[in-house]
Parts: structure tokens; sequence; C-alpha cells
């Protein structure tokens, strides 16, 4: 089978991803304005939706006349989920460690200077180990809905040719 789309997909989501991560540096959310992050990082949601939209409508475009029945539909989003949610260590590496390394510190000096959390609470939620795994659970979970939702809207019957 050929998975071109898929795989042109997942490294178009990859990419968006990486660029939001420098654009929340660059908007003082990871830094100076870290107090924003969480109010404005529903905004990614909408990306990551977004992205899934396009890759329907292109799949759904490029299959035509032979349709693009529901099972199809779901197949080709789980494929993506599963490719992205693989990804997500990758690029949480690359935001942690390359694009914004003060990130932890930040976030965690915030929650013990405003009582949310002591600093061990702080130091064991806000950390790459956690936030891989969180991200995984979060990328999955939002992929498959936005896979079942799609392929839904998406569906377009089979029309065999004799």
């Amino acid at each position: 089978m050929n998975y071109k789309t898929e795989l042109q997909w997942s490294a178009i989501f990859f990419s968006v991803t990486i660029l939001w991560k420098v654009f929340e540096k660059m908007m003082g959310w990871h830094g100076e304005n870290i107090t924003e992050h969480s109010k404005f990082s529903i905004l990614y949601d909408g990306l990551f939706i977004a992205v899934y939209l396009f890759a329907f409508w292109d799949k759904r475009r490029s299959v035509g006349f032979n349709g693009f029945p529901l099972a199809k539909g779901i197949k080709f989003g789980m494929i993506i989920t599963c490719i992205i949610t693989l990804l997500s260590p990758i690029v949480q590496a690359i935001t942690h460690q390359l694009i914004s390394p003060d990130f932890f510190p930040n976030i965690i000096d915030l929650a013990v200077q405003n009582n949310l959390m002591n600093i061990n609470e702080a130091q064991n939620k806000f950390n790459l180990s956690n936030y891989i795994m969180e991200n995984m659970i979060g990328t999955f979970a939002l992929g498959t809905i936005c896979s079942l939702v799609l392929a839904f809207v998406f569906r377009r019957k089979e029309h065999h040719v004799i």
C-alpha cells in the first residue's frame, strides 16, 4: 500500500508544530509572558484540527471517483495519528532542549511563586519525560477524535466501475 499522503501530512503536521513552538517562544509564552501560555495554548488545538481538516480534504480529493468511505477515512486519520504520536517525543525534545530550554525552570518558578505547588510537585510535573507522556496521550486522543469526526464528514460512497 502507498502511504505517501499520510507521510506527507504527518511531516506537515510535525513542521507546523515546530513552527508553533517557535511562535510561542517569540511571543514570550515560555519566558516573560509565561502566565499567558495556558490561555493561548488552546489556539494550538485549532491549528491541530485545521491540519487534519486539510489532510482529509487532500486525501478525499486525491481518491476522486473511487470514493472515500468511512472505513478508509478512519484508517487514513489513524495512520496520521499514530505517526504524529510517535514523533511527538521528538517535538518535545526539540522544543525543550533547543527552542526553549528555559521553559521548565520558568514554569516551575511560576507555579512555586504563585503557591500552586511546592518545588517538588512542580519539578515532578514540569519536566521533559512528563511532557512527552502527556503530549503522546493528548496527541493520540485528539488525533483519534479528529479522525473519527472527519472520516464521517468527508465520507463518500465508493463507485464501482464495471
